[in-house]
C-alpha cells in the first residue's frame, strides 16, 4: 500500500466521522427547523458523499477483504473527535471498548 493510497483510507475514515460529528451538532441545536440545523445536515450529508466517493475509489484497487478492515480506525477517530469538538466525556469503559473493537479488527484483517 503506498502512502497515497494510504491517506485516502484515512480521508474516508475521516470524512465519516466528520458525518458524525455535523449530524450530532445540527441534532443537538434549537428544536425544530433552524438555519444551524439545515447547514449543520447538509455539511454532514456532504462530508460522507466524498468520503464514500474515495471509498469507491479504494475498492478499486484492493479487495474488499484487505480494505474493509481499516473501518476499525474510525471507531479511533470517532471517539478522539467526539472528545474534542463535542466535548463529551470517554469513560475508561469506553476506551477498553474501542480497544476491544481495534484488536478484533486487527485479529479479523489477518484471517
Amino acid at each position: 500500500m503506498t502512502i497515497f493510497l494510504w491517506l485516502a483510507v484515512v480521508l474516508s475514515e475521516s470524512c465519516q466521522v466528520a458525518g458524525q460529528i455535523f449530524f450530532k451538532h445540527a441534532m443537538a441545536s434549537a428544536r425544530g427547523i433552524s438555519m444551524r440545523r439545515v447547514c449543520g445536515l447538509l455539511a454532514g450529508v456532504s462530508v460522507m458523499t466524498v468520503g464514500f466517493f474515495i471509498w469507491l475509489g479504494l475498492l478499486q484497487h484492493f479487495e474488499l477483504s484487505y480494505i474493509y478492515p481499516f473501518e476499525g480506525i474510525q471507531r479511533v477517530i470517532l471517539v478522539a473527535a467526539a472528545t474534542f469538538f463535542l466535548k463529551e466525556t470517554m469513560t475508561r469503559e469506553l476506551w477498553l471498548g474501542v480497544i476491544l473493537i481495534v484488536i478484533g479488527t486487527i485479529l479479523v484483517s489477518w484471517s
